[in-house]
């Protein structure tokens, strides 16, 4: 029997396949986060109406995040980046955990503020309670897990990168 021969890729075609899927992933990303600032700030849709957005978001994100660190491309990446970027992607990472955080306690305060204050007095006190309360709640909690999931992908990715030289 004759061995199956494998079908011939044009590399061109297939990197410019690669980058117009890239910009749509950008692209639904830009497209969810829209959906969820439009529902919540102009319709007055509490946050559970919007979960489809959030778990289009976070699904396609982790799936991402996992399959290159078990690809063993995510150690590739990171090498890249930080190469070629001023600040660490490590240290990045932080950074948007510590914006993420402050972004949800900006958005708990302001909603408070606006949906349960009878007053100017009242909204200015329920958006700094709420904001500081929710800060450090979700401050600490992001920066840890967008930390936390940067070491554990890069720690697998690492170990696939080993397996594979040892191959």
């Amino acid at each position: 029997m004759a061995a199956r021969q494998k079908k011939q890729v044009d590399e061109r075609v297939k990197n410019l396949q690669n980058k117009i899927y890239k910009e749509v992933y950008v692209l639904i990303m830009i497209v969810c986060s829209l959906s969820i600032l439009i529902k919540f700030f102009q319709l007055g849709v509490s946050l559970d109406n919007v979960l489809t957005e959030w778990l289009i978001i976070f699904v396609s994100s982790a799936y991402y995040y996992v399959r290159t660190a078990y690809l063993g491309i995510l150690t590739d990446e990171i090498e890249v980046h930080d190469s070629n970027s001023k600040v660490k992607l490590s240290t990045k990472n932080i950074i948007y955990g510590i914006v993420i955080g402050l972004l949800f306690a900006i958005i708990f305060g302001l909603n408070s503020a606006f949906n349960y204050a009878d007053s100017t007095q009242q909204a200015i006190e329920y958006f700094f309670v709420v904001f500081l309360v929710s800060l450090m709640i979700y401050v600490p909690l992001f920066v840890g897990v967008m930390a936390l999931t940067y070491k554990a992908a890069k720690k697998k990715s690492d170990q696939v990168v080993q397996k594979n030289l040892e191959d």
